[in-house]
């Protein structure tokens, strides 16, 4: 059973305290950090949600938004711990472009009084343009971006936007941003150079389990991917080699991902109130 269905299940053991007399029906919403569709067969992604923690089992969280509608958070993806009775303001994971902001669109400033936010398919790009790449809702930042020459390295980009993981959650792509990657820069050379000059991309990575920088380059003769992780400022190399396009998303999940991304970011707005002691009675 997965934990969709034990949350359905555990729910409707504990919603009857939470329910007002005059409540006939409740709706509820639940974070696992498994991969969710919507109607439309896009993977879906929870809104914020704001509410009281009314309910704390072994393995979920209940956070009441409204008279008849709660969200269920498996435990240990809080951000942090909570109390009963603590008013929280919870968001979960979403897919996010390399400066930070949304992939959907919601995060973008309107344009003559009008804003795109896709509804589903929200897809991470690599801040690359070449003659006939489609970016989507991105079209409008392109000119900012790196115009890339190199086939090899074209194909590497559009393969690690492309290629799923975790469940078809994220990409490949969002593996590098989730992970906190910064200042990407492409080594771009002319195709006859590519043996000599690997194509490739590098970041700086900040998270809990690897801190540095990671090139992944293509090597032209042996047809796969290398990963080289480079530790602090300096620091020793280690490479991973005869790496192929379906398993990049795997190994640089093993060498720099911690998982904090996928917790729900936790602000307690208003801290449970304390309970007051209860008076002794007097021995006689």
């Amino acid at each position: 059973m997965n934990l969709k269905d034990q949350a359905r299940i555990w729910i409707k053991t504990v919603v009857g305290n939470h329910l007002g007399r005059n409540i006939r029906t409740f709706k509820f919403v639940t974070y696992t950090g498994e991969t969710s569709h919507n109607q439309l067969g896009g993977v879906s992604y929870l809104l914020p949600a704001e509410g009281k923690v009314v309910e704390q089992g072994e393995d979920f969280t209940l956070i009441k938004t409204g008279p008849g509608s709660f969200t269920i958070v498996v435990s240990k993806l809080l951000s942090e711990p909570v109390a009963l009775e603590d008013k929280v303001s919870v968001s979960f994971y979403k897919l996010r472009r390399f400066d930070g902001t949304a992939a959907d669109g919601s995060d973008d400033s309107s344009v003559d009084g009008c804003r795109t936010v896709m509804i589903t398919g929200a897809e991470t790009r690599f801040p690359a343009t070449w003659e006939g790449r489609y970016l989507g809702i991105n079209e409008r930042f392109g000119a900012s971006y790196t115009a890339i020459q190199n086939p090899y390295l074209r194909d590497m980009i559009t393969q690690m936007e492309r290629e799923k993981v975790d469940g078809g959650l994220r990409c490949t792509v969002n593996v590098l941003v989730d992970a906190g990657a910064t200042n990407l820069t492409f080594t771009d050379p002319v195709e006859e150079e590519s043996v000599a000059t690997p194509p490739g991309m590098t970041a700086q990575i900040a998270s809990s389990k690897f801190t540095g920088s990671v090139f992944v380059g293509y090597d032209r003769g042996a047809d796969t991917y290398f990963i080289e992780l480079t530790a602090g400022e300096g620091g020793d190399t280690r490479r991973i080699d005869d790496v192929h396009f379906n398993e990049l998303g795997e190994r640089l999940i093993e060498a720099i991902d911690d998982r904090e991304w996928l917790k729900a970011k936790v602000v307690i707005t208003k801290k449970a109130p304390k309970k007051r002691a209860q008076p002794q009675p007097e021995l006689v």
